[in-house]
C-alpha cells in the first residue's frame, strides 16, 4: 500500500459536513412527523403551551409530543421556556412549516424523505440486477406527489377564495 499524504483539515471538514448531512436527515424525519401529525399547525394556533396542552390540541399522545418537541428544540425549530414548561413555534418559522404556507411548506417537502427511503432496497437491487423500481412499490410516494400537486395548483385558488 502506498503512503499518501492526507490533509487533516480537509478530512476533518469533510467528516463534519457528512455528520451534518446525517443530522439533517434525521431532523428532516422529525420535520416530516411535524407535518404529518399537524403538530406545526397546532403549534401555530396556540400561544406558548405545555406539551400536555399541545398534545391535547393536536389529539396526540403527550409523551411522543414531548419527545418530538425536544428534538425540534435541538434542531432550532421550536422554542422552550423551561421554567414555565412551555413550547412554541416562532411565527417566522410557521411561515415555512404550516399548511397555510401553501407551496412554501418546507415541512411538507421533508415528508418526502421517508417515502423515498422506503425504496432504498429496491434501488439497491436495481444497482445489482438492473431494471427499475415498479410504480406499484411507490404508494406513499404517489400520495406525497398528490399532496404536492394540490399545494401548487389548489392552494393559490383556496387562498384567493378565503378557504385557508
Amino acid at each position: 500500500m502506498a503512503v499518501v499524504d492526507v490533509d487533516a483539515t480537509r478530512a476533518e471538514g469533510f467528516a463534519g459536513r457528512m455528520l451534518g448531512t446525517v443530522n439533517g436527515a434525521m431532523l428532516a424525519l422529525g420535520i416530516s412527523l411535524g407535518h404529518r401529525t399537524s403538530l406545526y399547525d397546532a403549534l401555530a394556533e396556540l400561544e406558548p403551551a405545555t406539551s400536555e396542552r399541545i398534545a391535547e390540541h393536536a389529539g396526540l399522545q403527550e409523551r411522543y409530543v414531548r419527545e418530538w418537541l425536544a428534538g425540534q428544540l435541538a434542531g432550532g425549530i421550536v422554542e422552550h421556556d423551561p421554567q414555565a414548561g412551555t413550547w412554541w413555534l416562532p411565527r417566522e418559522h410557521a411561515l415555512s412549516l404550516t399548511r397555510t404556507a401553501g407551496p412554501n411548506n418546507i415541512a411538507f417537502m421533508a415528508s418526502a424523505v421517508s417515502p423515498f427511503a422506503e425504496l432504498e432496497d429496491d434501488v439497491l437491487a436495481a444497482f445489482h440486477d438492473g431494471g427499475g423500481v415498479p410504480w406499484s412499490r411507490m404508494e406513499r410516494l404517489q400520495a406525497w406527489q398528490s399532496e404536492l400537486s394540490y399545494g401548487y395548483y389548489h392552494y393559490p385558488l383556496d387562498a384567493a377564495l378565503g378557504l385557508v
